[in-house]
C-alpha cells in the first residue's frame, strides 16, 4: 500500500509541477502537456493498485493468510541497498551474482537452483553489458571482472 501511496504522490507532484509549464493543446502541445498526462496516468494507476491491494488483503484476511509481503519487500530493499554498497569494492559480476542469489532465496527458490540461475544471470549480464554494449561498469581489480 505504501508503494501505491508513494506513486500517487509522485504523480500528483508531477502533475502540479507540469502546470507551471505551458500545456498548449493536442494539436500544438506545450512542454507541460506530456508530464501532465503522465502524472495523471500515474495517479490513476496508483489508485487502481491501491484498490487491488485492498481487495487482495481483504481476501487474504478472510482466508486467514499472511503472505509475509512486508517482510519480503524489506528484505528485497535491503538486498538492493547492500548490492549498491558493494558494487565498487566487488565489481559488477560478483554483485550481480550475489544480488540475484539473495533475491531468489528471499522468494523461496532452493539453494542449488538459485545459485545456478544467479550464475547464469551474472554471466549473461557481464557479456551483454560489458562485452557487447561496452558499458563501463565497476570492476574489482583483484577479481579480474
Amino acid at each position: 500500500m505504501a508503494a501505491a501511496i508513494a506513486l500517487f504522490l509522485f504523480g500528483a507532484l508531477t502533475t502540479a509541477f507540469s502546470l507551471q509549464l505551458p500545456l498548449g493543446s493536442l494539436r500544438m502541445p506545450g512542454s507541460g502537456l506530456f508530464p501532465f498526462a503522465l502524472g495523471l496516468a500515474l495517479m490513476a494507476l496508483a489508485a487502481l493498485q491501491a484498490a487491488q491491494i485492498r481487495v487482495e488483503k481483504a481476501k487474504a484476511t478472510a482466508a486467514g493468510e499472511d503472505g509475509g509481503t512486508t517482510r519480503r519487500v524489506a528484505l528485497f530493499m535491503g538486498a538492493v541497498a547492500l548490492a549498491t554498497a558493494l558494487l565498487r569494492p566487488l565489481g559488477f559480476a560478483p554483485v550481480c551474482f550475489l544480488l540475484m542469489l539473495a533475491l531468489l532465496r528471499i522468494l523461496g527458490v532452493r539453494w542449488r537452483a538459485a545459485a545456478l540461475i544467479a550464475l547464469a544471470s551474472a554471466a549473461v549480464s557481464q557479456v551483454v553489458f560489458v562485452t557487447w554494449l561496452k558499458i563501463p561498469l565497476p570492476t574489482a581489480g583483484w577479481l579480474g571482472f
